[in-house]
């Protein structure tokens, strides 16, 4: 009886030496290395536990000390390097509201009236004197009048939203991307093509690989259509030179 709890107080005392031997924690093994112990990695250093660690990667500060208390934070990813021809989706939404209203009154009055009381004449003996009038004293009287009144009133609403595939054309040195999409489609008689242009940071673009268009600088859409409804819909020649001549 003696014998076996000799042996079972020998087990339970060589596992918690072992646990003790096993632990991989960084303050502990800091705690227990002598002051005079070699720095680690240096020749002639003993090859512990603390010294065999890989290094641990980069993080700052503030991530460092978040980490310490939350048991969700996630460090930041690095930045995403961009290369010319990689594709990025845009996401079109472009709203315009345009409202505009004015009037014109314009109005013109002449009035000229004038008579002649006197009139010089040359006679017979080469002389020169005034004219007497028989039939009364010539004279004029002009008057006009002009009045134009105009309005005009404008309301204008623009939505176009789809989703197009760019691709870089060109990396700026300050990480700006030079963007490019073109996309052509067909249907029936119809052909149709969008063309867009822009520049967008590299860090507007989303983890899903997509940027919006609002945040792309000098935006430049361009949609052309031919076919049989825009050859209906397309005004002529003759009405185009009256529109320039502007007659009325």
């Amino acid at each position: 009886m003696f014998h076996r709890w000799v042996l079972m107080v020998w087990i339970v005392g060589a596992a918690v030496s072992s646990s003790a031997a096993q632990s991989s924690s960084m303050w502990r093994a800091t705690a227990d290395a002598p002051a005079h112990a070699p720095v680690p990695g240096a020749p002639g250093a003993s090859q512990d536990a603390f010294a065999s660690m890989p290094p641990g990667p980069k993080v700052n500060a503030a991530t460092r000390a978040i980490e310490a208390v939350s048991l969700i934070a996630i460090p930041s990813l690095p930045q995403r390097r961009f290369r010319v021809n990689d594709l990025i989706t845009i996401i079109v939404r472009q709203q315009k509201e345009h409202r505009a209203d004015g009037r014109l009154d314009s109005k013109k009055e002449w009035d000229i009236n004038g008579k002649l009381s006197e009139w010089f004449r040359f006679y017979e003996d080469h002389r020169v004197g005034s004219n007497t009038f028989r039939h009364g004293e010539p004279g004029f009287d002009f008057e006009f009048e002009n009045e134009l009144k105009s309005r005009s009133r404008a309301d204008r609403t623009d939505t176009f939203t789809t989703r197009l595939q760019a691709r870089v054309i060109d990396v700026k040195p300050n990480g700006n991307l030079v963007l490019e999409a073109r996309v052509r489609g067909t249907h029936d008689e119809e052909q149709w093509t969008i063309t867009l242009t822009g520049v967008c940071r590299s860090e507007d673009v989303t983890p899903d690989n997509s940027v919006l268009s609002t945040q792309i600088a000098e935006l430049a859409i361009e949609e052309t259509n031919q076919g049989a409804v825009r050859d209906g819909t397309r005004r002529g020649w003759v009405p185009k030179v009256v529109d320039w001549l502007r007659p009325f």
